[in-house]
């Protein structure tokens, strides 16, 4: 016969997935997380210093909102005890933050590969190579150093966000193992003895009745117990 299975309360479910889930990791990608998007905001002001009109979209710095959202929603793991849904919330911002990552990455590839194009409106290119002529006949092989540290950052980021939806995903699978429950057929258990404890009820007084008191007119059959009274004569006296 087949186990029957069982899933816990959600309080069980927690502690099973607290035990699993372990702090250590998801503290050490959040710091790394961390320092991965300073560099990311530097690299990018270097960039923007170097040419603010060429081979840029200044995404370094929009695409670093999202960082550090996930950083910071990582490191909150440890104020939140390792919270099943709070780490369910990092899961989601995590798989947001390998988006954009993937998209810096994107970018970054593609402004190396196009260094001296202005990626803005036509209006607003003219517009800023006319007021910043000095700009425009800087040379840009220091832009495309400082674009391609800035990929490998975003890589790395990538990484660390694929990281902990692994960890996540791989905690899930063995909380939910380990929280279910096999019940066992009534006909499988073992014979369990039932001790009976004697009741003692209060002691009733005893009512003593009071001895029969003897007849002689009386007499009881042997056979059938009933008493049967004897008539007596009466004598006559003559005067």
């Amino acid at each position: 016969m087949q186990p029957t299975y069982l899933y816990t309360s959600d309080f069980d479910r927690e502690i099973q997935w607290r035990s699993k889930f372990s702090m250590g990791i998801p503290i050490l990608l959040g710091l790394l997380q961390m320092i991965l998007t300073f560099i990311i905001i530097a690299l990018e002001i270097a960039s923007v210093v170097i040419s603010p009109i060429f081979g840029t979209l200044y995404a370094g710095f929009w695409l670093s909102v999202i960082f550090t959202l996930s950083w910071i929603s990582m490191l909150g793991l440890a104020c939140c005890h390792r919270a099943r849904k709070w780490a369910t919330f990092v899961f989601l911002i995590s798989l947001l933050c390998a988006a954009a990552a993937i998209a810096l990455i994107v970018l970054d590839a593609f402004f190396i590969g196009n260094i001296s194009r202005c990626f803005f409106s036509k209006v607003n290119c003219d517009e800023l190579i006319s007021s910043y002529p000095r700009l425009f006949s800087q040379p840009l092989g220091r832009k495309v150093q400082v674009l391609k540290a800035q990929l490998a950052c975003a890589a790395l980021l990538l990484a660390t966000a694929i990281l902990y939806i692994l960890y996540y995903i791989s905690v899930s699978m063995s909380a939910r193992r380990g929280a279910n429950r096999v019940l066992i057929e009534h006909h499988q258990l073992p014979v369990q003895l039932v001790r009976h404890t004697n009741t003692h009820s209060p002691q009733q007084p005893k009512i003593i009745s009071a001895p029969p008191i003897y007849d002689p007119s009386q007499v009881e059959c042997p056979h059938c117990g009933t008493f049967i009274k004897l008539a007596q004569k009466t004598r006559y006296t003559y005067t």
